[in-house]
């Protein structure tokens, strides 16, 4: 449910909708030998938040915040996505006034705003594999907020969504490496202490300890059996 870009309009709850206009131009191929900081032309080097590029590969729909971090920030930076996905940017309510305006001008949220949860969606219908495009908010492009969505491919380091940190990762899922497993303190099952780990060495001074005791225990029973049998 998209319109065209020259009919974008806001809706009292400052929901934006574009679909997309014509061709797709990209607005640079992502280049480089690898590594942030040779990608998008330098596009992203004065983004404080830039990462590595976000993979949504797979989603029928993304959303981006606008207003993150310090409320100067795009979030994620830089986000890669299959032809056709929908991205929404989402704003926070945070750092003022912003809107999304493609450099090219693809696509264009129109005046800056402030409302807390207003959106602007707009879906790459017309883009193809290698396909990047830069974006920025124009009040803020000074401070670095400024953002990329990368279709299809990109040399660059992806991220994977849930397992960098953020976007699901802060609370643990009870797996093996992040709690209630049996390696830090927890079993799997029930919560209760995991089994020591003994070396060889300690199991044979248990035995010895074992066989000492019971080398002891064994003329004290004796005895105590024939004082029973005498009276």
């Amino acid at each position: 449910m998209t319109s065209n870009a020259d009919e974008t309009t806001m809706s009292r709850r400052g929901l934006f909708r574009v679909g997309a206009a014509g061709a797709a131009a990209a607005t640079g191929l992502a280049a480089g030998s690898g590594g942030v900081a040779a990608q998008y032309d330098g596009w992203l080097d004065d983004v404080d938040n830039y990462d590595g590029t976000h993979d949504y590969t797979g989603q029928d729909e993304v959303t981006v915040a606008v207003g993150a971090v310090d409320g100067l920030k795009f979030g994620p930076a830089a986000i890669l996505i299959d032809p056709g996905t929908t991205v929404v940017w989402e704003w926070t309510g945070e750092g003022g006034a912003h809107n999304v305006v493609a450099d090219d001008e693809t696509f264009n949220s129109g005046d800056p705003v402030s409302e807390e949860g207003a959106t602007f969606e707009y879906t790459f219908d017309d883009a193809s594999d290698g396909d990047t495009f830069n974006y920025l908010c124009v009040p803020h492009e000074a401070v670095g907020m400024k953002g990329v969505v990368a279709i299809g491919s990109v040399d660059d380091d992806l991220v994977t969504p849930g397992g960098d940190g953020g976007d699901g990762d802060d609370g643990g899922d009870g797996n093996a490496t992040d709690g209630g497993n049996t390696t830090d303190g927890g079993n799997a099952s029930d919560g209760g202490p995991s089994a020591p780990d003994l070396s060889a060495n300690d199991i044979g001074a248990l035995a010895l300890a074992l066989g000492f005791a019971g080398a002891l225990l064994v003329p004290l029973f004796y005895a105590a059996h024939k004082m029973a049998s005498e009276e």
